[in-house]
């Protein structure tokens, strides 16, 4: 859009309709426990449950609904006050009530700041249920933020930022007549775990978890529920094994076919981590198992230790002189780019990019000294090769901080991703059913596992450094490690879904009748 255009459209945009008279209460139906009574005070909502009381209150309920001129680049705040006057702690939902939006879907975004009445507070930005305000042509409620954790007798003030967006790239013409109204509305919620989603889904859990995984899988072995392990959330629950029921059809990619899924796990916050496995024409109830990209190196550059992360710091072509700036995330490397792409041409324009979560992936960098430096052509051996080779130990949780790669620091992460998509880990293979590392011998008949396939595809984590070059885990039928460099790699993306659409899965997890998202 030219700048004259963005200049006349910033004298024209009306916003409508932000600030409320009365903060609406609806009570959720999802769990029976919290359909409480709900008793309307002139200037506060308050909800009541035996011990537990929240108090909710708007700071503009005094105002009617208005129309005023909003300017692109424009950011408007509003604070909302939740009360926990009972004795017990609570998990509060605050919703956009009776929106409409109609602006573009990238126009109007938001963020969710945090203060408790403890001394000394300050805001702190939180989770959100997205970056963007959700369009809507007709009145509805949409889920701002959840799982918002309120003590017993603490008060919590949210500062909530909505910015009209200038995109230079984007032709925001039709925001010229667009319109935005909403009230808000709060439930009560609570803690969204793996324990939660699995029983919603009447998935059972297994409690003889596996202990040699040195020994490949067989047969299903999670035909008797999901084993667990703890991760970076709480605990995962994974499937292990031929794994008959961990399919999901979940969106259309850029040709429009059926993209299809393994689940590897439910993570400990509710959200479920999913592998993609191959497309097919619309509605066919069977797929055929591919990549999603072909034949891509790792990094172009492999000499150098930095070039085995995920990201590295300084441009490519440049020595690094210290584990710190070789572990900086600044440049991304060669199928790190290709990944991306992926994700905006198959997910974001496709319109799927409000079901994904951002949660961690972990590249796992972490190292012994006295078994490396980890930069520059200095021999170095990660603690994943020592982990999966030696000690054939896996483990779902992330050694080092900087190594939990996500979009947003409030995932838990560190904030250095473009796109919530990254790649299975080593160590996710060997607990869905590898075996030992190398397992060459038997790899073509015993191995039964639903990572199973005939070419190699990259994971997640780096293995080794050494005069030959880089080293990344790769999978085929089994696990093993080879060169960066290597341009005969398949790729397969994982994505994680929202934990609040993860409860509404449709099916039964078979190829016949897939795991579909309802959202």
């Amino acid at each position: 859009m030219t700048e004259n255009k963005k200049e006349e459209l910033k004298k024209k945009v009306i916003f409508l309709g932000l600030i409320i008279p009365v903060v609406i209460v609806i009570i959720g139906v999802s769990y029976a426990f919290f359909n409480v009574p709900v008793e309307k005070e002139e200037e506060k909502i308050v909800l009541t449950s035996g011990d537990l009381a929240l108090t909710f209150k708007d700071n503009d309920d005094t105002v009617e609904n208005i129309e005023g001129t909003w300017n692109f680049g424009d950011t408007i705040e509003k604070l909302l006050v939740i009360e926990n006057t009972g004795t017990v702690d609570a998990y509060a939902k605050i919703s956009w009530d009776n929106l409409i939006n109609t602006y573009l879907a990238e126009s109007l975004t938001y963020t969710l700041e945090e203060k408790s009445d403890e001394g000394n507070a300050t805001f702190k930005k939180i989770k959100t249920a997205n970056k963007n305000i959700p369009r809507s042509e007709i009145a509805s409620t949409k889920v701002l933020a959840n799982y918002l954790f309120i003590p017993a007798g603490r008060t919590n003030t949210y500062k909530l930022s909505m910015t009209l967006e200038d995109l230079a790239e984007v032709d925001q013409t039709p925001d010229l007549n667009a319109i935005f109204i909403t009230k808000f509305a709060l439930e009560q919620s609570q803690k969204m775990t793996a324990e939660n989603i699995l029983e919603s889904l009447n998935i059972k859990i297994n409690p003889h978890n596996p202990v040699d995984f040195s020994v490949a899988t067989t047969t299903d072995e999670t035909a008797d529920g999901l084993f667990s392990m703890p991760d970076d959330y709480g605990t995962s629950y994974y499937y292990r094994g031929a794994a008959s029921n961990n399919y999901v059809k979940f969106g259309k990619n850029a040709e429009g076919q059926d993209m299809w899924w393994r689940i590897i796990r439910f993570n400990g916050n509710g959200s479920m981590r999913i592998i993609y496995d191959g497309a097919s024409t619309s509605d066919s109830e069977s797929y055929t198992k591919d990549f999603a990209l072909s034949n891509q190196p790792w990094n172009a550059n492999d000499d150098d230790a930095k070039y085995t992360g995920w990201m590295f710091g300084g441009k490519q072509g440049e020595p690094s002189t210290s584990k710190e700036e070789a572990q900086r995330n600044e440049t991304s490397t060669n199928v790190k780019v290709a990944v991306d792409a992926w994700y905006k041409s198959n997910i974001v324009d496709t319109g799927y990019h409000d079901y994904v979560s951002d949660e961690i992936f972990c590249n796992d960098r972490s190292f012994d000294e006295k078994k490396g430096t980890g930069y520059g052509n200095s021999n170095t051996y990660f603690k994943g090769r020592t982990r999966l080779v030696s000690d054939i130990n896996p483990q779902l949780t992330c050694p080092q901080e900087n190594d939990k790669f996500t979009v947003e620091e409030i995932s838990g992460g560190n904030g250095a991703l473009t796109y919530p998509v990254g790649l299975i880990t080593a160590d996710e293979i060997m607990v869905a059913g590898s075996g030992k590392y190398d397992n060459y011998d038997n790899y073509d008949t015993a191995i039964n596992f639903y990572l199973k396939r005939n070419k190699f595809s990259w994971t997640f984590t780096p293995s080794h450094f050494s005069e030959s070059g880089g080293f990344a885990f790769i999978i085929q039928n089994y696990l093993y490690s080879r060169l960066i460099s290597v341009s005969t790699v398949g790729v397969l993306p994982v994505i994680n879904i929202k934990s609040e659409l993860v409860h509404q899965l449709q099916g039964n997890g078979t190829i016949d009748n897939p795991y579909v998202l309802q959202g």
